[in-house]
């Protein structure tokens, strides 16, 4: 099963726009974090993560976030495809037999977590709307509303300096509710270990 290349295009339009938040985090290669003064709330208004998690395993092997019983209960293939392992942004995505494409993805790079998303993304013109997920705090959000389309994107912070990212495309109205059933499910797998 595949997704058309508008949908691929999407894809990776997402994860550059997340990953420029990196981009925006540095200057003259410094990282912000070593430029926070303790004084100063850096929070850009996002939640602190209360219960943090340890990825561990599954910061290099994003597939096994959803074991296969979870997946397949989704209505997804069993085993995801796994993309740039070796990279400090690996991600996996999951088809439906409908063609709809489901992502989950680090975001490593941002050392801010979850107040490097409020920083960059807040004024998005298409949406942003805060979430709990399970307890762990997180943001729906992205420069143009189609989520009627099927089309949806939610970042979580684990910890306050990781987040991760889930997305969806083609997958109808209903593809947020999915979004925070996938999200929901990765979580209880990374806290399992």
């Amino acid at each position: 099963m595949g997704i058309d290349m508008r949908a691929r295009a999407f894809i990776g339009l997402a994860f550059a726009t997340l990953l420029g938040v990196a981009s925006c985090g540095e200057v003259a290669g410094t990282p912000v974090a070593s430029m926070r003064s303790p004084n100063v709330d850096n929070s850009y208004g996002a939640p602190r993560v209360q219960n943090p998690i340890d990825p561990g395993r599954f910061l290099k092997a994003p597939c096994a976030v959803l074991t296969e019983a979870q997946s397949t209960g989704l209505g997804w293939e069993k085993e995801g495809t796994p993309h740039e392992l070796d990279s400090d942004a690996p991600s996996c995505d999951w088809d439906s037999p409908s063609f709809a494409n489901f992502d989950f993805g680090w975001l490593t790079s941002n050392g801010g977590g979850l107040a490097d998303t409020y920083r960059a993304f807040r004024n998005d013109t298409g949406y942003f709307d805060p979430v709990t997920i399970a307890g762990y705090p997180g943001v729906f959000h992205f420069s143009d509303d189609l989520r009627k389309e099927g089309f949806c994107n939610l970042v979580v912070g684990i910890r306050d300096e990781l987040t991760f990212r889930v997305g969806s495309l083609g997958a109808g109205p209903t593809a947020c509710d999915t979004l925070k059933e996938m999200a929901r499910l990765a979580i209880t797998t990374m806290k399992a270990g």
